[in-house]
């Protein structure tokens, strides 16, 4: 489908040199120069073909002729798109599949969110909802819970500061009472620093999570800790940790949804689908000691940046883990849907994981 961006400069804005456009999961943030507006009289305007069932946040990014230099000379790709999406501004899209950007899409707020009409279905989420959260620490790390009390079912999320923002307890009770949820708690733990060293497949965050988060949740509510009633869940490298702490520590937590899973670690130019993990999970089907009483959800998004070795994607490491753990015999769930690797697409990726794990 062909939308058309148009934006126009406000009187009190810097003469602008040059606009760019950046519609996750159709355009690509790695390349010499990023895409560009067009300028028409007095404003700017681009039309772009997005996928029919695309999920994405979009950007709009005016660039003054003192900053379109300074990114031109930059030989770093990446500094080179941090310098412009800092310049990202608000934005309504006179059309349908246009959503406010109600919360942080990763790089900070984006201008607006696109929902196509063909996109898979936003399970529970409605763009009204409050946060609804409650902060509290444990061992002085970040904490945010909701629906603790009397909760049948527990779930634990990495990248608590990202979840912070948005309303997924809202979307979590709209689902249990239309009967496609078990009344689910919900804890968002903060992992933010040192995030890298803590969510490759670490002791550290398998003890966190399995030793220390969990048995604490689970005191809030009220009753013994249940693993078949516990779900990890996280995205890029906490979606990698959410498998590997189902796989690891079955005693703690039994399911999982793992979302976008950098299941390429320990390299990124590794040409082996599916990295270390899906290695780790057929030899453990060959040797007769894959876990047991476990059930997983993985999914993926069709436009999540740069290429590994051979061309291989996100959704393709996905698809391999899936079907590692499917020829090990373990209860398995995959979805490959088109969004990029944002929260954008991640909200609904997640409540939609969690109805095909959980449902009644």
């Amino acid at each position: 489908m062909l939308i058309t961006f148009t934006w126009t400069a406000p009187t009190d804005m810097p003469a602008v040199d040059r606009v760019h456009l950046h519609v996750t999961g159709v355009h690509d943030h790695h390349v010499p120069d990023f895409h560009r507006m067009d300028r028409v009289g007095d404003r700017w305007e681009s039309t772009v073909e997005v996928p029919e069932d695309l999920v994405a946040s979009y950007r709009i990014m005016p660039v003054t002729g003192e900053l379109a230099a300074q990114v031109d000379a930059e030989p770093d790709s990446r500094v080179r798109w941090m310098t412009v999406v800092g310049q990202t501004v608000p934005h309504v899209l006179d059309h349908p599949a246009w959503q406010p950007a109600a919360w942080s899409e990763g790089f900070g707020e984006a201008s607006g969110r696109l929902v196509m009409p063909e996109a898979p279905e936003q399970a529970g989420w409605d763009a009204a909802d409050s946060p609804g959260w409650k902060e509290t620490t444990l061992d002085g790390r970040s904490l945010w819970t909701a629906d603790l009390p009397d909760a049948e079912f527990v779930l634990v999320l990495s990248d608590g500061r990202n979840w912070a923002p948005t309303a997924l307890p809202a979307a979590l009770r709209r689902l249990h009472a239309a009967g496609r949820l078990p009344r689910l708690g919900v804890v968002a733990v903060d992992t933010f620093e040192g995030r890298y060293e803590l969510l490759t497949r670490s002791a550290e965050y398998r003890e966190l999570i399995a030793d220390r988060v969990i048995p604490w949740v689970w005191e809030q509510v009220g009753v013994p800790a249940d693993p078949q009633r516990t779900v990890i869940s996280g995205e890029s490298l906490g979606g990698l940790s959410a498998l590997d702490l189902v796989l690891s520590r079955p005693d703690a937590v039994g399911c999982a949804v793992s979302t976008s899973g950098s299941y390429w670690y320990p390299a990124w130019d590794s040409e082996q689908a599916g990295g270390e993990i899906a290695a780790e999970i057929r030899a453990a089907a060959v040797s007769g000691t894959p876990p047991e009483g476990i059930r997983v959800h993985l999914s993926a998004g069709t436009g999540e940046g740069r290429l590994g070795a051979g061309g291989t994607t996100m959704a393709d490491h996905t698809l391999a883990v899936h079907r590692a753990l499917v020829d090990a015999g373990i209860p398995a769930t995959c979805e490959i849907s088109t969004h990029g690797h944002e929260m954008a697409g991640w909200t609904g990726a997640l409540t939609r994981g969690l109805v095909q794990l959980l449902q009644p």
